[in-house]
């Protein structure tokens, strides 16, 4: 019982890691005159908005939210490949 304690223990130790180890990797997500650049723990670290993409609220709304899908899907392909090495 103790062993699986000990093997708990390392399992959140090395969870920890790799969060920290995402905290420092970026990655920045374009899309029509928006950029977003997102931590691999999914934290926006900024949101850049060109003039040009103000033309029409609604766009803007789509485009951000295009934007936004292609930042988490890139955050979660780093995940994956980080994880992968590991395994």
């Amino acid at each position: 019982m103790f062993s699986k304690l000990g093997d708990l223990k390392e399992m959140r130790s090395q969870a920890k890691a790799m969060q920290a180890m995402l905290a420092q990797e970026q990655i920045t997500a374009d899309y029509k005159g928006i950029s977003i650049i997102m931590n691999g723990n999914q934290e926006i670290l900024n949101i850049s908005i060109s003039d040009d993409a103000y033309n029409n609220k609604e766009e803007l709304a789509n485009n951000l939210k295009t934007a936004f899908t292609e930042a988490i899907k890139k955050v979660q392909r780093l995940m994956a490949s980080k994880l992968g090495g590991l395994v």
